[in-house]
Order: structure tokens, then sequence, then C-alpha cells
């Protein structure tokens, strides 16, 4: 899964259009802290996910700038519907 929840990158004109995020003001139906589960935006589904953060492990972090940018420009951009699957499948 590669997932954020950087506002600045969210927001901006390219996360509307390149990651098809859309805000929301309707919080779930329950305490997601109670649950420890933490939400955020799927890059890849491009919907917004529950993570559970009993089992969570981050592999890799890039800055919410340019970093991305590029790394979705070159890596993320070009893949085919298979190597998004592929890519989750890790």
């Amino acid at each position: 899964m590669l997932c954020t929840n950087s506002a600045a990158l969210l927001f901006s004109v390219k996360g509307e259009m390149a990651l098809n995020f859309r805000g929301t003001n309707n919080p779930p139906e329950y305490n997601p802290a109670q649950k420890n589960l933490l939400i955020t935006w799927d890059i890849l589904m491009q919907d917004y996910r529950s993570i559970n953060l009993d089992s969570c492990q981050v592999i890799t972090v890039i800055p919410a700038n340019d970093q991305f940018w590029n790394y979705f420009t070159e890596k993320l951009a070009p893949m085919s519907p298979q190597d998004k699957l592929a890519f989750m499948d890790m």
C-alpha cells in the first residue's frame, strides 16, 4: 500500500488531479483511535482506507514534496493495473 495523509500533497492541484483526491467532512461512525486504526488516502486505489496499526509496517517514507511528484511521475503514473497489483502484493 502507498498512502498519505499530507494535506499539502492531497489538497494541491496535482493531488486533486493526479491522485483523484476528494476531501470529506463526514467522519466515520466509529472512533478510529479506539480501534487503533488510521484513516488515510490510498494513492494507488485512490480512495480512503483504514489501516490497522497493530499490524502495520512502514517500509519507506517519501517526502510530500517534489521528491514525491518525481517518484509519482517516473514510477507510479506509467504503471498498468497489473503493475499496481504486483506493487501492492509486495
